[in-house]
């Protein structure tokens, strides 16, 4: 899922959420017999922002569990022996005393790079609800601020939101690196 952009995925997911009656969910619940008629995805605005996160969910997941199994594969297998001889009885010690502590900066890495990831799902918003959405229910913040940097031209309004964003993003950074920073 990460390795196609998201404007390419998009195409699959309008297909899969059509709202009409061709589109493979709406078709497969119509003929399990659960719903009459179509569920408008694309349009309505209940559903707009629920299938933008599942979007996104979606095309975040693999570079997550590919960082999370490298890191997985990096812990030495002598750790867990040293520490069943220190007295470690069970695998949520394991868990808890050898593994999370050694999987410190791939899920330090993994928390910065989704923090960035959902504050900027802007392109995918509008690929999936158009610009404006329904109702502005795909109006994320960068939707917001470009909405007012590039169409309505009030740059200072949309500098303001870009400095608001810079200063949530670096607070989340410095969380996250309080967090799971490792010792070394």
């Amino acid at each position: 899922p990460s390795i196609t952009s998201g404007l390419a995925l998009s195409v699959v997911w309008l297909y899969l959420f059509s709202p009409d009656r061709y589109g493979f969910v709406n078709n497969l619940i119509i003929r399990t017999g659960i719903i009459r008629e179509p569920i408008l995805w694309t349009m309505d605005p209940d559903s707009i922002m629920p299938l933008v996160i599942l979007i996104s969910l979606w095309m975040s997941l693999g570079a997550g569990f590919l960082t999370n199994l490298a890191g997985l594969n990096n812990i030495p297998h002598d750790l867990y022996e040293v520490g069943a001889i220190d007295g470690v009885r069970n695998k949520f010690q394991e868990l808890l005393y050898i593994t999370l502590p050694q999987m410190k900066p791939y899920l330090l890495f993994n928390a910065i790079m989704s923090t960035v990831a959902a504050l900027n799902v802007s392109d995918l918003a509008t690929a999936i609800a158009g610009f404006p959405s329904p109702d502005y229910a795909a109006h994320t913040i960068v939707v917001h601020m470009n909405d007012y940097a590039f169409t309505r031209f009030e740059l200072g309004y949309a500098s303001g939101i870009a400095f608001f964003l810079f200063l949530f993003n670096f607070t989340l950074g410095r969380i996250f690196m309080k967090l799971l920073a490792s010792d070394d």
